[in-house]
């Protein structure tokens, strides 16, 4: 069914959503994830018990809804942003203290061009670097925010905020529009300029209330084109209030955040000089030359399953033991999954729908489980609403599921391991008594899963299948055809099926420069990532034992040796793009910030 393969679209989601909606939900955990004190103690120069919030801004502005026609000329909306500008000012600080120590400004010429950065080729990097810093500003970190609440990546990027000191780097995280805060207000009525006295009070997107989401609505300014838009003209924005306008500025993202970063670096070079890419599928759309493998992703999962993502070897096949019962009675008895699935009793069992929404629910979990594969207990997949093992998905394949005998037990007892293992997931809390499938996480996520199911009927056509015999799940084949017919009844619009190849590049992406991607094994998204260097500006790192952009999270004991490497390549990279950034601006003879 079309509906289930639009649902495992959204499984590009950072935080969980559900395939089923609720009607009421708590606030959304975005807001209450927060790192540890052991994160927190890695950063420098912050008091005891400081939080990434609390270091930075919290700003507002009004960004254009419109980028790209005359249609709205003059109708914006308020975007969210966070500038935190703390390492640029400690940085800058210092290297004015030394220099009133030194006493240069009366006894030397100040230099300008090439000769300010190095004279005879005498300077180290490091001094080239402060010497930029002093003149062309500070590096910008600019995270392109996902299609969730920002301040889950401002508590969660570990990456950015560990190593921002050593540079003196001005972050940024901006958000997405339609997500978090960042929504525009709802619609006047058509007759006239006064809104609707419910609608004037009620929360929106684009026009249209929450509760009728689901409902066809007119999106038309929801398209990473028109947030990238947004994040270019912040830059150029924010690049004017510190009177920097050559700083140098590296784009950052996880996930489709990591889409966006490459393709800022491809569409804005102008603006972006570089981009780090975590986990960032940007290989997965209709058009690709070799074509995009519909099951990438399902094998990805899989491979978690099996001894070569660590678990026992008996997992994948009792697991899809399990799925091709659950699908046979869904067809002869759906309401006898109810007992061995532990399920409530309000959980509807009356048609084949409905015990194939079950199946879906229970994937859903394996999916999630596998990007959070990470090596420490994480509250990340959970949008620090509860707390994962180590491991997490090895732990799912334990227990029953590890036994290779499990299938000779019975149909109750494949999907009584079957609950146990997506239980890792969905009763992490262990106080859950049944199973309820038809409940979200939170509002927000379920509002956010439908916001990105409208960016997959747009513009993020991803085609994806699973066939139950490659993976461990069951028959969901790629029609595009259908799959274009169900956008158009969801949301009344009709997929650019061609046009993110269009575009963003495709595979073609040899002539840019300035991007390295990581994609961990772990990681089902990785087989639709970059896996092979295009050239030496253009790395790719593939990371054994790395989950979803690991290498983004917080430095932890557990990480395994690449992804510790693969963040030293990061870094060593980024100072040579500052470095040449630094040298092409002294180059041009321009001096752009003093301290």
């Amino acid at each position: 069914r079309v509906r289930l393969l639009l649902a495992v679209a959204l499984v590009l989601l950072a935080g969980p959503a559900s395939a089923a909606r609720a009607a009421k939900r708590p606030r959304h955990p975005a807001r209450t994830y927060v790192p540890t004190p052991e994160n927190l103690g890695k950063v420098g120069g912050f008091s005891p018990g400081w939080t990434p919030l609390e270091a930075c801004q919290e700003r507002y502005r009004d960004a254009p809804l419109d980028h790209f026609s005359w249609a709205v000329p003059t109708q914006t909306y308020r975007q969210r942003y966070f500038f935190c500008p703390h390492f640029w000012e400690k940085k800058r600080d210092a290297l004015a203290a030394a220099k009133r120590r030194r006493g240069s400004a009366k006894a030397q010429p100040r230099l300008r061009g090439a000769a300010s950065l190095g004279a005879d080729g005498e300077s180290s990097p490091l001094d080239d670097l402060d010497a930029g810093f002093t003149k062309s500003g500070p590096p910008i970190f600019f995270y392109t925010g996902n299609e969730a609440n920002v301040e889950l990546y401002l508590n969660a990027t570990g990456l950015m905020w560990e190593h921002a000191e050593s540079f003196g780097a001005v972050l940024v995280f901006a958000e997405h529009r339609y997500y978090g805060e960042s929504k525009p207000k709802p619609k006047p009525k058509e007759d006239g300029d006064a809104l609707d006295a419910s609608a004037a009070h009620a929360s929106s997107v684009g026009g249209i209330i929450p509760g009728h989401l689901k409902k066809k609505g007119d999106y038309p300014y929801l398209t990473s084109e028109q947030a990238m838009a947004d994040y270019a003209t912040l830059i150029r924005e924010l690049k004017a209030e510190i009177r920097a306008p050559d700083a140098p500025v590296f784009a950052f993202g996880g996930s489709y955040g990591g889409m966006l970063a490459t393709w800022m670096r491809l569409k804005y070079a102008n603006v972006v000089d570089g981009a780090v890419a975590g986990s960032a599928p940007v290989w997965s759309f209709v058009g690709e030359d070799p074509p995009v493998d519909p099951g990438a992703f399902a094998d990805g999962v899989t491979m978690d399953a099996t001894a070569a993502g660590g678990s026992p070897p008996a997992c994948a096949p009792n697991v899809r033991a399990a799925f091709a019962e659950l699908i046979r009675r869904s067809e002869t008895d759906p309401k006898s999954i109810k007992a061995p699935m532990r399920l409530c009793d309000d959980t509807p069992l009356g048609e084949s729908k409905d015990a194939l929404d079950v199946a879906l629910w229970a994937q859903g979990a394996f999916d999630y489980l596998a990007m959070g594969n990470f090596p420490y207990e994480s509250s990340y997949i959970l949008n620090g609403d509860g707390t994962l093992p180590p491991y997490p998905f090895r732990v799912a394949c334990g227990g029953a599921m590890a036994d290779p005998t499990l299938p000779n037990k019975g149909g109750d007892a494949l999907l009584s391991a079957l609950a146990d293992a997506v239980g890792v997931y969905y009763n992490y809390s262990k106080t859950q008594e049944c199973f309820d499938t038809q409940h979200g996480s939170n509002d927000d996520s379920d509002e956010d899963g439908e916001l990105w199911d409208y960016q997959y009927c747009t513009e993020m056509f991803m085609p994806m299948s699973r066939d139950g015999v490659r993976d461990m799940f069951f028959p969901q084949p790629w029609n595009e055809t259908d799959a274009v017919l169900e956008c158009e009844r969801r949301w009344g619009v009709r997929p650019k099926t061609l046009w993110a190849t269009t575009a963003f590049g495709g595979k073609r992406l040899s002539w840019a420069s300035n991007v390295v991607w990581t994609n961990g094994y772990l990681d089902p998204w990785a087989g639709l990532g970059m896996q092979e260097s295009l050239s030496p500006s253009l790395v790719a790192m593939m990371l054994p034992g790395g989950a979803h952009h690991l290498d983004f999270m917080w430095s932890n004991d557990l990480d395994p040796e690449p992804v510790i490497e693969a963040r030293k390549t990061q870094m060593r990279l980024l100072r040579q793009w500052i470095l040449n950034k630094y040298r092409a601006v002294a180059a041009r003879g321009e001096t752009i910030a003093e301290l």
